[in-house]
């Protein structure tokens, strides 16, 4: 398959990078390693809008809501302000997951404002004890006539602590496995619930979350499937069964933000080893520099084409994700080390940036499954056989 731009493509590019490096780079020098508040994070998304995040609309010409485009776009997002690219493809992945399963009253009321920035929102399934084996979910539903009471706490939560709109997953009926679980859209605004930031060493504005939830009332209504049956799928393990596919689903982008986190990296090591000079020449033309730039160029376009591949990806979705995800993640951190290596003492400076995009890129590696958990699923279906249990 090949991936390389046509025309429409190149000019949404050229015209994206316009506009993300004169708006939205300098925002991230000045907020991108601050604890995100649900404010900014609302005031940034709605300057996304207009360039088709979000859901919404383009300013480009003949911007299509292509695979090629929304690769372009989380790269070129990532690039200038990976944090931000997360922030708000979690919310746009929570206003498509109402969009599609949830009553129409609750779509009608949570999707647009979620689509338009005016709410932020997240998906809430991992937990204290629960992080690679989303079977072992803990967090309870009730129910209590035409309400759901939810206690229970969630960890690692990307989005959490400012989110106005969660999809919770629960467990209602232990006895029934993954057939008790049932997705809960819960607005903060109606059923309460507290939140708390946990500091991390990069991507700082993108929040990581615990959530706790005490006798928290949800309506009956607020489940995503099933709401035709009063709430009670037609296939009881759905609930399981869309969290896995949204997991899934999410790899290949998490993988483009670290293509663009990388892509930052080697664009400011390559200026760097043109200009800089030792032994009275640019350190490029010293064969190991030119050695680490080769390295660097060809990791970052191997892991950009495993991505487009997996957002193009048909058939074996999933394994492609993986793919993409473990690689890409993990050639995301080394293309960011031997960028601070080009610049020797000057990487270590935080002025120069490098350093943070090591500390952003070495975030993405664990979260939506591990590199470990990844090469399991792919040995999974090369083989037939499982390696995970």
């Amino acid at each position: 398959m090949d991936f390389t731009l046509n025309q429409d493509e190149q000019i949404v590019r050229e015209q994206l990078r316009k506009f993300l490096d004169a708006e939205i780079r300098p925002l991230d020098d000045r907020w991108g390693d601050e604890e995100m508040t649900a404010e900014r994070a609302r005031e940034l998304c709605k300057k996304l809008i207009p360039w088709g995040y979000m859901g919404g609309g383009s300013e480009a010409p003949e911007a299509q809501r292509t695979a090629t485009i929304a690769c372009i776009q989380i790269e070129e997002l990532a690039r200038v302000f990976p944090a931000l690219a997360g922030v708000s493809g979690m919310t746009a992945g929570c206003a498509a997951a109402i969009a599609m399963g949830a009553h129409p009253e609750v779509a009608a009321r949570l999707v647009e404002p979620l689509r338009q920035s005016d709410l932020v929102g997240c998906n809430a399934f991992t937990e204290p004890n629960v992080g690679s084996d989303p079977s072992g979910i803990e967090c309870r539903a009730e129910k209590r006539g035409d309400r759901w009471i939810v206690n229970g706490a969630k960890a690692w939560i990307s989005n959490g602590h400012i989110a106005d709109v969660a999809i919770v997953l629960v467990q209602t009926d232990p006895e029934k496995g993954r057939g008790g679980f049932r997705q809960l859209v819960v607005d903060r605004r109606e059923s309460p619930f507290e939140s708390r930031d946990t500091p991390t060493i990069g991507l700082r504005a993108f929040p990581t979350s615990e959530l706790h939830f005490s006798d928290v009332e949800v309506p009956e209504t607020h489940t995503i499937g099933g709401w035709k049956k009063r709430g009670e799928d037609a296939d009881p393990a759905a609930a399981f069964s869309r969290t896995l596919a949204a997991i899934a689903s999410v790899r290949a982008s998490t993988a483009l933000i670290s293509v663009g986190i990388a892509q930052r990296a080697f664009e400011i090591a390559l200026a760097y080893v043109r200009e800089r000079q030792q032994f009275g020449r640019e350190i490029a033309r010293h064969q190991l520099v030119s050695a680490m730039i080769a390295d660097m160029a060809t990791e970052l376009d191997a892991s950009r084409l495993l991505c487009y591949r997996a957002m193009h990806a048909s058939g074996r979705p999933e394994v492609e994700a993986s793919m993409a995800k473990g690689y890409a993640t993990e050639a995301a951190v080394r293309i960011c080390s031997l960028a601070m290596q080009c610049l020797g003492a000057n990487g270590l400076a935080i002025e120069n940036r490098v350093e943070r995009c090591l500390r952003d890129a070495r975030m993405l590696t664990i979260p939506d499954g591990t590199t470990q958990i990844q090469k399991l699923i792919i040995g999974r279906a090369l083989t037939g056989m499982s390696a995970i249990r």
